[in-house]
């Protein structure tokens, strides 16, 4: 029996929050706005970049327009520096093998098909759905619906893999099984809402062979 995965991108399949991080950093500080790199990952992994420049921007009297295309700006700048995940290419590659479909929905826009081109897992999904496909941002599930439809995917046998709260409330509106994967440095942690846990992505072929 074969199953749909649909992965969240960053801090999931790629480990971009090195690259991420010092461009907030830098962005807020070239409007006057100053966050340690610690308090900057949690943020942003709790939310979202877009969230985060939102909310501190609001604060303290700036449109967040400009900084946020300054971050944009910094971080496209970057992106030659981010790598795959532990184990990132091996799931997928054996996932794909088995006759399982994979997908990515990300907020992340045109800079999304770059890095899974120079990290060499492209290949491996059957769609990838960004920013710029004007999905509303999660936890809205519009986008996994999208893809159910579309590929006539079943929900019983769908998982959404994400490293953050959000992805775990998107896949939990769309009523499929969500699969929430923790690095050990993450500051987030399991609430109970998630399907399963993983410490990495690996464990997830233990979990397909499970399933009934």
């Amino acid at each position: 029996m074969s199953y749909s995965f649909i992965w969240d991108m960053d801090g999931t399949l790629v480990d971009s929050y090195p690259a991420i991080v010092p461009a907030v950093q830098e962005a807020c500080a070239e409007y006057g706005l100053s966050f340690t790199a610690d308090y900057i990952h949690e943020a942003v992994i709790r939310t979202s970049v877009g969230a985060f420049l939102e909310e501190i921007c609001t604060e303290n009297g700036l449109d967040p327009t400009p900084v946020k295309a300054h971050f944009n700006q910094l971080n496209d700048t970057c992106i030659s520096a981010i790598l795959p995940v532990n184990h990132a290419e091996e799931t997928l590659r054996a996932l794909t093998s088995e006759g399982n479909t994979c997908f990515v929905y990300t907020h992340r826009g045109a800079s999304c098909h770059k890095i899974l081109e120079q990290t060499g897992l492209i290949s491996y999904f059957t769609e990838i759905v960004t920013a710029l496909d004007g999905f509303p941002r999660k936890p809205d599930p519009a986008a996994i619906f999208y893809l159910i439809n579309k590929y006539s995917l079943a929900p019983t046998r769908c998982f959404y893999v994400g490293d953050r709260s959000l992805d775990i409330e998107a896949a939990n509106s769309a009523g499929i099984r969500s699969v929430l994967y923790l690095d050990p440095s993450s500051p987030i942690k399991a609430t109970g809402n998630e399907t399963f846990v993983v410490s990495d992505l690996i464990e997830i072929l233990s979990i397909i062979s499970k399933q009934s």
